[in-house]
């Protein structure tokens, strides 16, 4: 059915032609195409077409109808099942793995409703109205022209989401939060204001879900999601509140493994543009430069004709992101100075992508039709590692090696030198998140680890306290402390929720085991590995997430008393340190290929490679689990990650 859609939208991008009509060109063409709910979407243009001073709203009008083809509603039986679910329950103890498993554990029925085929005239025309309202209202709403009007403010839907009346619900809901600050010029603090007041009433953080067909009403009153439904809901909220914003997105985050990333922007009344992320408690003149982007794009209501399957609709367009029409490149708003030409043997049908490093191959996340053998892109984000490539139905092969922007314009290419070697000592295959939810690594600061020889540790004596914020590594410690006990366990920081992973109790070099005690488990004690368990499983990659963020811990009831000389722990991590046991291999490149260093056991958490060969990129694979890995360069004995 989702396969049915894209080829109604490709119809009418590619087949679409000029007709005659009392309409604009492109208004016909999607009247034509809606069949039986023509006249519906005719009564909106009577409506709007009777008065001299209903004409923007005329032109609005033909805006939404005109580009209506490319939208619609995905409708999943599973999502009325999960809305009854949320609405038993409290927003905080929600999962979706959970759901799925014990409410709707059968894949649901999907189905595709276009727009075109359904929506009503007096949707679209309330829809209209309250937006001029809104726009016309507010005193910021003079500085924004019309287009800027339309594609930011006026649109009746974000996503695929429901068909429903969302915009006087949520400007009645968060008017009153911005009232005070209502009559001024400053959409940048408004936007503030409502930022702390939206993480002041949380959210429930969830990237399992199957969000389309979620609804905005629904999620008024039910926030939940990860950082495409936050990007949902600020759009929803501000473009209620007549404030121009919307989504922009990296199709592929540089540093990360297939990760995506959603956020919002808004521009100012003297045009300048402004991004901030859900969590923020500011916002960012031309984006947050916490992370990295490589390209930026907009999710735009509007057909957009520059994009790949417009522009090019007969040539071979690779999988996801880049078949869709709506997309736009806004990057020059993020890093307006910057471009590179890459020299290669293009023939005259090539289209040449720009590629990042998506953990195992190299993901495009631009393109550009090359001129004279020369490929050029604008606009891209400097120190991030990138490879120009020809993708197309039989081929995905290098047109460059790659290569690093340093600044505005020059790169740094890796080939590899084999008359040069090199010893690496490896720590990791995979850099440390240099964005922490919620900061989690500093929870560890002040977690206890402590003995009793009584069960409810009235009698506890504190073996050791955590100094420092975690580093995602195994921790080695003796107690500062002495005595023999029978109870042992991990007592939580203060706002911890203890987020404990592992952790280890050694009597005379011999590791203990017991019974696992504890209070009670996680308000997701429904998903395997975040109860107290978890803190002796042997599995770094689980932990204890509480109920509680304070006084909750996870211990050992031992056969009888022992001496505690050793402690061996780690704390919620990413399990991407060189792992005991695990087989690992060191590749370098060498040209445009990457070569085996060969093949190691990891017998402790530390890898060491002798006589590889130097000034080039390594990639580190480990052959027994996970997926996360990154290339890096080795300097001053450092993984320099890319």
């Amino acid at each position: 059915m989702i396969n049915g859609m894209k080829r109604f939208i490709f119809f009418f991008v590619v087949f679409a032609t000029a007709a005659c009509s009392r309409y604009p060109a492109d208004v016909e063409r999607a009247l034509k195409l809606a069949g039986d709910n023509r006249a519906e979407l005719e009564k909106v243009l009577a409506h709007y077409g009777q008065r001299p001073e209903d004409e923007l709203k005329l032109q609005s009008a033909y805006f939404l109808i005109a580009n209506m083809p490319y939208h619609y509603t995905v409708e999943d039986a599973r999502m009325d099942s999960f809305r009854t679910y949320l609405r038993g329950i409290e927003p905080d103890k929600w999962t979706w793995a959970t759901f799925e498993k014990e409410v709707y554990p059968a894949a649901g029925k999907i189905e595709i409703k276009p727009d075109l085929y359904h929506i009503t005239s007096e949707y679209l025309i309330r829809n209209i109205d309250f937006s001029f309202q809104v726009w016309q209202e507010t005193p910021w709403g003079k500085y924004v022209s019309f287009a800027d009007f339309c594609e930011d403010i006026l649109p009746y839907r974000v996503s695929h989401e429901p068909l429903e009346y969302w915009k006087e619900a949520y400007h009645a809901f968060f008017r009153p939060i911005i009232d005070t600050m209502a009559h001024n010029h400053d959409t940048e603090a408004i936007c503030v204001q409502l930022l702390n007041h939206l993480n002041e009433q949380g959210w429930a953080w969830g990237q399992d879900m199957v969000t389309y067909g979620f609804g905005a009403l629904t999620m008024l009153h039910k926030r939940v999601g990860a950082c495409a439904e936050q990007a949902e809901f600020v759009t929803y909220i501000l473009r209620s509140l007549g404030i121009p914003s919307g989504i922009d997105m990296v199709i592929r985050e540089p540093l990360r493994v297939n990760s995506k990333h959603w956020w919002n922007y808004i521009h100012n009344i003297e045009g300048k543009m402004f991004a901030f992320d859900f969590y923020d408690e500011d916002i960012y003149e031309n984006g947050n430069r916490e992370r990295k982007y490589g390209k930026v794009y907009r999710q735009n209501y509007a057909l957009q004709r520059e994009s790949l399957p417009v522009k090019h609709k007969d040539k071979y367009i690779p999988q996801g992101d880049f078949k869709n029409v709506l997309l736009r490149d806004v990057t020059s708003e993020y890093f307006p100075d910057t471009h590179i030409s890459i020299r290669s043997k293009f023939s005259r049908k090539d289209l040449a992508y720009l590629c990042v490093f998506g953990g195992n191959t190299w993901i495009p996340v631009a393109w550009c039709k090359p001129e004279g053998g020369v490929a050029e892109f604008r606009n891209i984000e400097p120190d991030i590692l990138y490879q120009v490539r020809l993708i197309d139905e039989t081929r995905d092969v290098a047109a460059s090696n790659p290569f690093i922007l340093l600044d505005s314009e020059n790169l740094q290419f890796f080939y590899g030198d084999t008359t040069d070697f090199q010893t690496l000592t490896l720590l990791r295959k995979y850099p440390k998140p240099e964005i922490m939810p919620h900061h989690f690594n500093y929870k560890a600061i002040g977690g206890k680890f402590q003995g009793a020889n009584r069960p409810d540790f009235s009698d506890a004596t504190t073996l050791h306290t955590i100094p420092k914020a975690a580093d995602f590594s195994w921790e080695y410690l003796q107690p500062e402390n002495t005595g023999k006990f029978k109870y042992v366990r991990y007592l939580s920081a203060k706002d911890g929720f203890n987020l404990m992973a592992e952790v280890q109790f050694y009597s005379d070099g011999q590791q203990l085991h017991g019974n696992v005690i504890g209070t009670n488990d996680s308000t997701f004690n429904t998903i395997e590995g975040y109860g107290k368990h978890a803190v002796f499983d042997n599995d770094p990659l689980t932990f204890f997430f509480a109920g509680e963020a304070d006084g909750s811990w996870s211990g050992l009831e031992l056969d009888k008393a022992y001496t505690i000389d050793a402690i061996r722990y780690i704390f919620r991590n990413d399990d991407n340190s060189i792992r005991v046991g695990d087989t690992y291999e060191l590749l370098y490149l060498n040209g445009d290929q990457w070569l085996s260093a060969g093949r190691q056991t990891a017998d402790t958490t530390i890898l060491r490679y002798e006589k590889v060969p130097s000034n080039t990129l390594y990639w580190l694979r480990d052959h027994t689990r996970g997926r996360e890995e990154r290339p890096f360069t080795y300097e001053d004995g450092q993984q320099i990650w890319w």
